[in-house]
């Protein structure tokens, strides 16, 4: 059943980015769901997208790259890939970033300094979720993400996992670290 539900959630969210914005949820019933199990759907994407899917983090304080050096050392097996500067022309202030590519332990990401103040900003309710395997693992994620930033959810037993913790960090980013 949980797999049914995520082919309806990555439908809906593929035909948004068609052009075709007339369709309606009610257009799902009438897309072919091919099966090599017939208790299982494909979960081939039904308009046959085969975009690359990365997390963007948007930052609105001119520190996407003091962000982004943090986090590739935080974690094993990471890197920025690429950094596009603004230049003296602007819009944003010189030496900013326009458009950054990096990875969290081969998992990749993107983000930019946006010179446009908007009402909105990070929230908790999207979320990093890091899969710890051990206990000095996250304990120090615990502690440095949390550093300056606040604490949703202490470490502890919550009946889910070994050990599991909520932070935001203090860029404004969420992250749940997860001992397994």
């Amino acid at each position: 059943m949980n797999r049914i539900a995520i082919v309806l959630c990555l439908a809906l969210l593929l035909g948004s980015c068609t052009n075709n914005h007339s369709k309606t949820t009610n257009d799902l019933a009438l897309l072919p769901v091919e099966t090599n199990n017939p208790k299982e759907p494909n979960l081939s994407p039904p308009n046959g997208s085969t975009g690359k899917l990365r997390t963007f983090l948007t930052f609105q304080n001119s520190d996407a790259e003091e962000a982004m050096n943090f986090y590739v050392a935080l974690f094993e097996n990471s890197k920025v890939t690429s950094v596009q500067r603004y230049g003296k022309e602007g819009p944003a202030k010189e030496g900013t970033i326009l458009y950054a590519t990096f990875e969290l332990n081969g998992i990749p990401f993107a983000c930019c300094d946006s010179y446009i103040k908007h009402e909105w900003d990070f929230t908790p309710g999207v979320s990093i979720f890091v899969d710890c395997n051990s206990e000095e693992e996250i304990t120090t994620l615990f502690e440095k993400l949390s550093e300056n930033g606040s604490v949703l959810m202490p470490l502890g037993n919550y009946g889910w996992s070994k050990k599991f913790g909520f932070v935001e960090d203090r860029f404004g980013v969420s992250w749940q670290l997860n001992l397994n």
